[in-house]
């Protein structure tokens, strides 16, 4: 499946997953951050161990700037930052006249 067959696929919402705050720390406990902190990609932090517990007392937000999306595909694996333009509940496509007022990253019926 190539990028673009993948973009007009986003509403399926099966297959697109919210992720949550223990998805994200499972999706952590996967890496080994030393390598970026050492280079200095990750700053703020001396270690592995100090990053990673220091994400357990991260807000859902901040695991979504770190790593940069929001829905993970099952069946692909590919990663959808859909904050600004999909609803992160539904996945329909945001408009200035049914966003939540409540939050900007929701749609109207969602919020």
């Amino acid at each position: 499946m190539n990028c673009q067959d993948y973009m007009m696929n986003t509403n399926d919402l099966e297959k697109n997953r919210l992720l949550n705050k223990k998805d994200f720390l499972s999706y952590a406990s996967g890496f080994d951050y030393q390598i970026d902190i050492d280079e200095g990609n990750i700053t703020g932090f001396k270690s592995d161990d100090e990053i990673k517990q220091s994400m357990k007392k991260w807000k859902i937000n901040e695991f979504r700037d770190f790593y940069g999306f929001t829905h993970k595909n099952n069946d692909s694996g590919y990663e959808l930052d859909a904050r600004g333009y999909k609803c992160l509940d539904c996945l329909t496509t945001l408009k200035p006249d049914y966003t939540s007022q409540k939050n900007n990253y929701y749609c109207a019926d969602c919020l």
